[in-house]
């Protein structure tokens, strides 16, 4: 459970730990068809894609742009596609360009500093990097929503200055003993185990023995998808597919209409989505839920295999990143009734996690 020094520390009528962590700053940030964010090495500074302008922003807590960068092309400090951000330990930020298949180092103003070809396409980097970049590869057969068995992801390793493949490594394979038999996706933790989504609300962590853990979250609540989250699952799968097109690979229009059909009929997942997770430095597995999502959000947390409480935010979640004490939270926010436009704005969110003792 949590223990924290703080009055906003709660448990629910369920006995489950909550902790509702004040906002310490907040900025402002363009819309963007990308929910990614990171938090960079001084805590302070935060980037953002601004998918319509095919540029990063790099913003502080007092909502001054460091930087904003970037632009369609395939010179040196342009994009194809930016698609995934990272942490460099040195305070720069990284970004991942599936369309180019390379990932770009710059300082937080913008100044270029190094590339390096990515190993894999799919290829989602973890959240920090230094002199080694590590990420891991999705099969595109699952990402286009077909079974899965055997090794569903593939660790890589690169020298940031090389190129150097020091790593390619499987992820373990089930079975799992889910009844629903669906694997989404997984991330390696800082111990060499890995931790996977499933369906129906499924965990699954595997320590670096080899030890299985599977649970069922215990704050998934298995219900239909309401009118505004079948609307964001269509915002999200045409911004997907028009990814998709971008590499070459045609889709037809009417596969969408299916999938929201089946959205629909199911129940809600318990993840917000696969790159919306992270290990901490200490190794506890942070999740962002689909609990909510209007008024607030939440985060679970796990340590060792098991639930130790939750992080509830402000406003719709769209991606998050912790480093040290502090977390950042990328939000839409609530539409008011001044909203001319009908449009949520988007915002960056710092809390001060520091005096939260997880599972201690």
């Amino acid at each position: 459970m949590f223990a924290c020094a703080s009055a906003h520390g709660q448990e629910n009528a369920d006995g489950e730990a909550i902790f509702t962590p004040k906002v310490i700053a907040t900025a402002t940030v363009p819309l963007s068809e990308s929910d990614q964010v990171a938090l960079l090495a001084d805590e302070r500074i935060a980037c953002v894609v601004d998918s319509y302008e095919i540029q990063i922003r790099c913003v502080d807590p007092d909502g001054v742009v460091v930087g904003a960068f970037g632009r369609k092309g395939e010179g040196p400090g342009e994009f194809g596609r930016p698609d995934f951000l990272a942490r460099g330990d040195q305070g720069t930020v990284g970004v991942a360009d599936m369309e180019l298949g390379r990932f770009t180092v710059f300082e937080p103003a913008g100044a270029y500093v190094s590339t390096v070809r990515l190993p894999a396409s799919p290829f989602s980097p973890s959240r920090s990097f230094g002199e080694t970049l590590s990420g891991v590869s999705l099969s595109l057969g699952v990402m286009l929503g077909g079974g899965n068995s055997g090794t569903l992801m593939t660790r890589f390793d690169v020298s940031i200055a090389s190129g150097e493949v020091a790593r390619e490594e499987g992820s373990p394979g089930g079975p799992w003993g889910i009844d629903c038999d669906q694997v989404i996706y997984g991330i390696p933790d800082r111990a060499e185990g890995w931790a996977f989504v499933a369906c129906e609300g499924h965990l699954i962590f595997v320590d670096n023995a080899g030890t299985t853990s599977v649970l069922r979250a215990p704050t998934y609540v298995a219900e239909l998808p309401d009118e505004r989250d079948v609307a964001r699952r269509e915002e999200e799968m045409m911004a997907f597919y028009r990814g998709l097109g971008e590499l070459g690979i045609v889709s037809p229009s009417r596969r969408i209409a299916e999938r929201l059909e089946d959205y629909r009929a199911k129940p809600k997942n318990y993840h917000l989505g696969t790159e919306h997770q992270l290990f901490d430095a200490d190794n506890r597995f942070w999740i962002a839920t689909r609990r909510d999502l209007h008024e607030w959000s939440y985060l679970d947390v796990y340590e060792n295999a098991e639930y130790v409480g939750s992080v509830k935010v402000s406003d719709r979640l769209r991606g998050f990143d912790l480093h040290g004490s502090t977390l950042v939270v990328l939000v839409d926010r609530q539409v008011s009734p001044d909203d001319a436009d009908g449009i949520p704005d988007r915002a960056l969110d710092w809390y001060d996690i520091g005096h939260l003792s997880l599972g201690r």
